[in-house]
């Protein structure tokens, strides 16, 4: 039984070197991002939020679900610190009927934004550790 101390021992190291470089770039700092995003004054019921790091900011993409008008983009420890691109994204049912299954489990979501809010969005936030808190007023003109 002694063959196993060895191969566990293997098992471990290998455990170490592959988890080495999972976690975050080393000092990559996070913060939680929340806030409001309307659209003409009125919250925005259903959508998602992402924020992209541009401008030498490190770090992944961003985001989270909008309800109701509010984000909290806070999966994986938040929003790197730094400037970001923002996309945001709003969802209701296709307009037209709807028959069947479709139209019993809600169906396939319509994307209503202008693109200046999304894929060719020009919208910015700079996110510090002291900047927790990013509102977005959007206009359908």
């Amino acid at each position: 039984m002694h063959w196993r101390q060895p191969l566990r021992a293997k098992l471990a190291l290998f455990a170490a070197l592959a988890c080495a470089g999972c976690g975050p770039p080393e000092g990559l700092q996070k913060v939680v991002v929340d806030g409001v995003v309307t659209l003409d004054g009125a919250p925005i019921p259903n959508g998602e939020i992402r924020f992209l790091p541009i401008e030498g900011t490190e770090g992944p993409v961003s985001g989270g679900p909008i309800k109701d008008g509010q984000y909290r983009a806070e999966s994986r420890g938040g929003v790197p610190v730094g400037e970001h691109r923002v996309e945001i994204r709003a969802f209701r049912a296709p307009t037209g009927r709807q028959t069947g299954t479709a139209a019993i489990e809600g169906g396939p979501a319509e994307q209503y934004l202008p693109q200046q809010y999304n894929t060719k969005s020009e919208l910015t936030a700079s996110v510090s550790s002291s900047s927790a808190k990013q509102d977005f007023s959007l206009s359908s003109k």
